[in-house]
């Protein structure tokens, strides 16, 4: 008897083998993807918090306390360095929370933002003129849902720094 060729079980089997090889291969390379995707979306959310965070402490260390005009837990308003009229504050937009300064947008995906304003005896105060500690919580959301970016903060205007603080 002539064997060239294969037979259909040796075929059956080789394609088996090699689907088994195929799908084990898939899922390494999937779970690759996915530790990708989560390292450079938390990356990103925390780039975009760091921006956020960056710009309410320079703006907010530049401030008298006589330049902050309102307190809230969420909403901040002062008037900058150039004199003008300004807040930190939250915006909804297409279904997700923003954070600006005035009209610009600062951070996306924001899922807190939390002021925390203290007086001269680290007591907190609930009027714009007994402040003289701000403590910042910012909360942004990766983008699809890989978790939360956490950053928090104190902020001391600019004639209460540390060395003169009471």
């Amino acid at each position: 008897m002539n064997r060239k060729g294969f037979t259909l079980i040796e075929l059956i089997l080789t394609i088996i083998i090699v689907g088994i090889i195929a799908s084990v291969a898939a899922s390494v390379l999937m779970r690759g993807i996915d530790a990708y995707s989560l390292i450079t979306n938390r990356k990103d959310a925390l780039q975009h918090a760091r921006v956020g965070m960056d710009r309410m402490v320079s703006e907010l260390l530049l401030a008298r306390n006589i330049d902050i005009t309102y307190i809230a837990s969420d909403h901040i308003g002062f008037f900058d360095f150039n004199g003008y009229a300004t807040s930190f504050k939250l915006t909804t937009s297409y279904n997700t929370i923003d954070l600006y300064r005035g009209d610009d947008f600062l951070a996306g995906q924001v899922n807190l933002l939390h002021f925390t304003f203290y007086k001269q005896d680290n007591t907190t105060a609930i009027w714009p003129f007994d402040v003289r500690r701000t403590g910042i919580e910012l909360t942004i959301q990766s983008i699809g849902g890989y978790g939360n970016v956490p950053l928090r903060t104190q902020v001391f205007p600019r004639n209460y720094m540390y060395t003169n603080f009471r």
